[in-house]
């Protein structure tokens, strides 16, 4: 039992790793949009700020181009951030099945750091948690304290059994 487990961890651990070879240096990457071109036809898929992203089962989700946001009193999240921006996402359910909008996260990246996730109820600022019906849609607003407004990568999943898509600029 346990040479066939030890041969599992070897074939898991080994799935899908490129060979390589250790280097001093990993070099330096280019965080402006626009800058070179998609590594694949994987990630040309990825979207703009104002455009959609659909799904293998239809659902859809698209973002708004990132506008200035000013947090309330009450927010919590990005304190002491000087920037923020905001987000309007639309998910529609073109699938046969009800959407469960729970499990949809969202993460964002402002030049080359992780931006932070501002809640703000005051302002109307977070995800639904109604179920989205066959045929409807859900508006909702998300905001982020970033490093620079300019250079933002956001990167969404409707849930467990959905694939990453990326919003750029």
């Amino acid at each position: 039992m346990a040479m066939v487990a030890g041969i599992a961890l070897i074939a898991l651990t080994s799935c899908g790793q490129t060979e390589g070879q250790p280097t001093s240096d990993a070099g330096t990457g280019s965080n402006r949009p626009g800058n070179g071109e998609p590594a694949s036809a994987e990630a040309s898929a990825n979207s703009k700020f104002g455009e959609a992203f659909t799904f293998r089962n239809n659902l859809a989700v698209s973002v708004s181009l990132p506008e200035p946001y000013t947090p309330s009193s009450s927010a919590a999240g990005g304190e002491s951030a000087d920037q923020f921006v905001v987000f309007t996402v639309t998910v529609v359910n073109g699938s046969t099945e009800n959407y469960d909008p729970a499990m949809f996260t969202a993460d964002l990246q402002s030049g080359n750091r992780e931006a932070d996730k501002v809640y703000d109820s005051a302002n109307g600022i977070g995800a639904p948690t109604t179920v989205v019906l066959p045929g409807r849609e859900s508006e909702f607003r998300l905001a982020f304290a970033v490093t620079d407004p300019e250079d933002l990568v956001l990167q969404v999943s409707p849930g467990f059994d959905y694939r990453d898509a990326i919003f750029t600029s």
